[in-house]
């Protein structure tokens, strides 16, 4: 079993965990190439995976969770390869290139740290190993020997599945060059059951179209004959794919789209482990995209906020939340700017609510597998998120005690320290992401566009000045504006209050036609400038 279909009738976690045989242990894979900053689309794939763990475990499974680091993997990066010295590398293992900073021991720890760094603030605790571990601690002899004794099967599966033809000589096994070092250029022929013949290609030409050879680098031309064991070769990506489920045993594993689609990766994997190990592969589910715009997000597009940069000031919660609203086989439109961060927290909201309400509905699950901890415990009282993107913009406006107020009792720890995480989420999005419409500040002098207020305006702002100073509570004030629109005719055809009314008070103060909630707004300024300021426009 390859796919698995999660249905409609549960949950999806749900659904596949049901589909997993009961009696065996289970392992849950994924796996990472540290080749550079990871954007926040890399995200998806543990989030999943660990949400699935979660649901396994909870269901009763025996299972573990597996993240592999493959720093074996050559540099193969065009947009890297422009970098200072960075040319010299092209075609090297990961893990033999020196660390950007010279703060970790080589590149691909240092982007390994970076990305790893955010499991934690997400929650996700895998156990997780390096592929330069087990190549050099020859864990993977036993498969690379396989590999070569079989190799007429993978020259097979990879013309069969693939449309891919390789030499009659060729072995599926990338030597590390004894000269350059380089493992991304050689090619192995003449496997004698304990050396194979190599040579580190200058021509990539020869080797053919759809290759595993690093498509930015160049051999040294160097040939000679080399053991395959002990760190010294490595599998093509393919065939290492096939051996970790081996080694590790892993019965589960989802990935991106682009690698489960007809012909791709996994179909490749799937078909080699079948013919060369003999076993059946492991079952796994396809996910999609992130899109900003349309776009796919991801390294190579260049497209996308970095994971580590986001975690640092999303709550982990709200990056899994995100990951997990939709079934995996849904892409998701997001962009850090704009008003996402709003909507996506109101769903959150919405999310929670369910929770408290029915904490296995569908809603209920996606909440619960959003959290940190696998026992959540829900905050009853929250405050909407694009309510604090303007409070934060108030003066005068402490949040603490506003949402003591709104609450009409004190808040309790969680609320508290809830209450404080979205002020600081609300602050940095205003700060970085809002859009400018979001954004306001009042200006020091009455606008120009206080000009453009009619008569009814003005008497509705003279009105306003008065209560100002009498009124100041926010609730009371709110309900104060809509009697004193009604007072001065502000009124639609249906009896409904004007958006004009309130779009004079946005006039006086911010130039504009649109801001913050009117009531908080003028109860947060100073009661003596707002008084001043309502009345030189309402006199204009």
């Amino acid at each position: 079993m390859t796919s698995v279909q999660t249905g409609r009738d549960l949950f999806w976690a749900d659904a596949v965990a049901r589909s997993l045989p009961r009696d065996t242990p289970h392992v849950v894979h994924d796996s990472k190439t540290p080749s550079g900053t990871v954007p926040i689309s890399g995200l998806r794939g543990p989030v999943i995976s660990d949400a699935l763990y979660r649901t396994f475990r909870a269901s009763g499974l025996d299972v573990r969770f597996l993240y592999g680091i493959d720093d074996m993997d050559p540099m193969d990066s065009q947009s890297m390869r422009s970098n200072e010295g960075m040319a010299a590398n092209m075609g090297r293992p990961l893990c033999a290139i020196p660390s950007p900073d010279g703060a970790a021991t080589d590149y691909a720890a240092y982007h390994a740290r970076r990305f790893l760094s955010t499991f934690t603030d997400l929650g996700i605790h895998p156990e997780v190993y390096r592929m330069r571990d087990l190549y050099h601690d020859g864990r993977l002899d036993r498969q690379i020997d396989l590999v070569l004794r079989r190799a007429d099967r993978v020259r097979e599966i990879y013309r069969a599945v693939a449309h891919v033809v390789r030499p009659d000589d060729w072995l599926p096994v990338q030597v590390v060059c004894e000269n350059c070092g380089r493992v991304g250029t050689t090619y192995a022929r003449d496997w004698d059951g304990m050396t194979v013949a190599y040579e580190c290609l200058r021509d990539r030409a020869r080797f053919g179209r759809d290759d595993e050879l690093a498509q930015w680098a160049e051999g040294c031309g160097h040939e000679g004959r080399v053991s395959p064991f002990g760190g010294r070769a490595k599998l093509p990506w393919n065939l290492e794919w096939c051996a970790q489920w081996d080694v590790f045993g892993v019965t589960f594993e989802e990935a991106g789209k682009d690698l489960m689609t007809a012909g791709g990766s996994r179909e490749r994997s799937n078909a080699l482990f079948a013919a060369v190990w003999e076993k059946q592969p492991p079952a796994g589910i396809a996910h999609e995209f992130i899109n900003v715009g349309g776009r796919k997000m991801g390294s190579s597009t260049g497209i996308g906020a970095a994971a580590h940069e986001l975690v640092e000031v999303y709550p982990g919660e709200v990056i899994r939340f995100l990951m997990l609203r939709t079934r995996p086989q849904t892409a998701i439109e997001f962009d850090p700017g704009g008003n996402s961060l709003p909507r996506l927290m109101d769903e959150y909201d919405r999310c929670a609510d369910a929770y408290i309400a029915a904490p296995d509905s569908d809603f209920g699950r996606i909440w619960a597998l959003s959290q940190l901890s696998a026992r959540p415990e829900p905050v009853a009282f929250r405050v909407r998120f694009s309510v604090l993107a303007d409070w934060v913009q108030l003066p005068r406006i402490e949040p603490q005690s506003e949402g003591q107020s709104r609450k009409g009792s004190p808040l309790n720890e969680p609320e508290a320290r809830e209450l404080a995480r979205r002020v600081a989420l609300a602050k940095a999005w205003v700060e970085r992401w809002a859009p400018d419409e979001a954004r306001f500040s009042v200006t020091a002098s009455l606008p120009s566009a206080a000009s453009e207020l009619d008569g009814a305006q003005r008497a509705f702002l003279a009105s306003v000045a008065d209560e100002v100073s009498r009124t100041r509570e926010p609730e009371a004030m709110q309900a104060r504006l809509y009697d004193l629109a009604k007072d001065c005719g502000l009124v639609t055809a249906e009896g409904k209050v004007s958006r004009d009314a309130f779009a004079a008070i946005y006039r006086a103060f911010l130039g504009r036609p649109s801001g913050p909630r009117a009531a908080w707004f003028l109860v947060a300024l100073d009661p003596g400038f707002a008084v001043a300021r309502l009345r030189e426009a309402a006199g204009r």
